[in-house]
């Protein structure tokens, strides 16, 4: 039987790699931190083992696990501030992959080409992040052909969009619980007229990429693939498929602006987190803990200033790399993924209801 060692595996695409390559018949080890809430790669049958994996000892348990392992995939991702971790834990599991004689995928994302040129924007395109995550992210992808230029690592990557699922905690799942708080207390929210394009994929749909790539990663050597679903939204789409599966009103539309709004979106990326955002997320956390009787089932969502670098700029990616390949989105657009979400979430009580219940 194929084994996979996967990284990262209490994370979005970590949780949803395990599930993927056990389906299809792979035997799967899942590594993550200490303390790490694996039960997702637990129940998909994974043998699941905790670690640093930037430390010595973490690199030393990556090695043993990878031993008699086809493939190693790489989702670990400590965060947008933490550049020598991410480098840590990227040469432990390709130190790992190439003990092992394994082949090394790298989850990377498509935030490493920034604000796109060219549109849609094909795996060839200059790199230019314009966030700490896109520099982070892409100095992970440098290091990867740097060590299979030099050390002849097996390696393939995949790009993801911007990435939605079931054990989200940020970016459009977020969005999605703030939407459905506004349904419970009978608020209505406003959209902007049109807006940029966005890109997007299910986090299932990146995991059946990996695994369609992952079962022949050492002839896709070297290669680069944009993961994303069929239909890029403009932002006011997006948002009212959002408004509708948390079964929210719409207020209305306001004007959008490209130089306006992007000078709005920047000004509140960086204004000091005392200022906007901590207040906001208070605001927020008070409303969850009320919407489930003060005994919320996962913590309340948190906005992050950036999700909205994803909102400054058109962002359409070409995907017919992977669709050589035999790739297609189980869900085509957001539209069907977040209807899908929310259903998920709240037939599981991880989303309030959008009304209220009435005292009996």
């Amino acid at each position: 039987m194929r084994a996979v060692l996967v990284t990262g595996a209490a994370g979005l695409i970590g949780s949803h790699l395990c599930e993927a390559f056990a389906q299809a018949g792979w035997k799967v080890r899942a590594l993550d931190k200490p303390g790490s809430d694996c039960t997702a790669a637990r129940l998909a049958g994974a043998t699941v083992s905790a670690a640093e994996l930037a430390q010595p000892d973490g690199a030393l348990a990556a090695a043993e696990l990878a031993s008699g392992a086809r493939l190693i995939a790489h989702a670990a991702y400590p965060g947008p501030n933490e550049l020598y971790e991410a480098l840590a834990s990227a040469r432990a599991a390709m130190a790992a992959a190439l003990q092992a004689r394994a082949s090394f995928l790298l989850l990377s994302s498509t935030s490493v080409y920034g604000r796109p040129r060219n549109l849609p924007c094909e795996e060839g395109e200059v790199k230019l992040p314009v966030d700490r995550h896109g520099a982070i992210r892409w100095a992970v992808e440098r290091e990867a052909f740097l060590w299979r230029r030099t050390r002849g690592l097996e390696l393939a990557v995949l790009r993801p969009a911007l990435t939605y699922g079931p054990r989200q905690r940020r970016g459009l799942a977020v969005i999605l619980a703030i939407a459905a708080l506004a349904a419970r207390s009978g608020r209505a929210l406003w959209l902007p007229r049109r807006g940029p394009v966005v890109h997007t994929v299910h986090a299932q749909d990146v995991a059946q990429a990996a695994v369609l790539v992952g079962s022949d990663a050492g002839t896709l050597d070297g290669r680069a693939f944009n993961v994303a679903d069929d239909v890029p939204l403009p932002l006011e789409e997006l948002a009212r498929a959002v408004l509708q599966a948390a079964g929210a009103r719409e207020a209305g539309r306001l004007p959008y602006s490209p130089r306006p709004a992007r000078f709005v979106l920047w000004l509140a990326k960086h204004l000091p987190e005392w200022v906007l955002w901590a207040p906001l997320n208070r605001r927020i956390a008070r409303a969850w803990r009320m919407a489930f009787g003060g005994q919320p089932p996962v913590p309340p969502p948190r906005l992050e200033p950036d999700l909205l670098e994803q909102l400054s700029a058109d962002r359409w990616y070409d995907t017919q790399r992977l669709r050589a390949l035999g790739f297609a989105p189980r869900f085509p657009s957001a539209v069907e993924g977040l209807q899908q979400l929310a259903l998920q979430s709240r037939t599981h009580g991880l989303l309030p209801s959008a009304q209220p219940a009435l005292a009996p």
